[in-house]
């Protein structure tokens, strides 16, 4: 994958970066569809990733925005 759509962010670009390409592509599906923020952030604190659910919805709602545009 040559990276996330947008502008992910600091955290978020850095989590991405540092996965494997299988773990990137199991990420994509969950960070773009309608899994649940507090779910996916619990489940990439788990593995190591801190990142908060308040980071992955203020990344989803500026791509719905770009989106929209």
């Amino acid at each position: 994958m040559s990276g996330l759509p947008g502008n992910p962010g600091p955290s978020l670009a850095a989590i991405f970066d540092s996965m494997s390409l299988g773990e990137q592509l199991a990420l994509v599906p969950h960070l773009l569809g309608e899994t649940s923020a507090d779910w996916l952030a619990g489940v990439l604190r788990k593995y190591g990733h801190e990142v908060s659910a308040t980071t992955i919805r203020t990344y989803r709602r500026a791509l719905r925005q770009e989106a929209s545009v």
